[in-house]
């Protein structure tokens, strides 16, 4: 089972990201991610830790670049 929190907790703990508003949404084994972040890399990177999570069959990027 995923846990959003520790999603949550990877991506506001990871440098580059620790400034943006990042929500996660776990439904079984999907993940979406909403909110903004300030670049198309801070998006590409918070989708691939996502896909790095134990269980994760599926990532739905919807954040938004500011």
């Amino acid at each position: 089972m995923i846990e959003k929190s520790d999603l949550e907790g990877v991506l506001k703990n990871t440098g580059s990201l620790s400034d943006c508003a990042i929500k996660v949404k776990v439904s079984k084994a999907k993940v979406t991610l909403t909110g903004m972040v300030h670049s198309p890399d801070q998006k590409g990177e918070a989708e691939r830790i996502a896909w790095k999570v134990l269980g994760v069959w599926s990532v739905e990027n919807e954040l938004l670049i500011d």
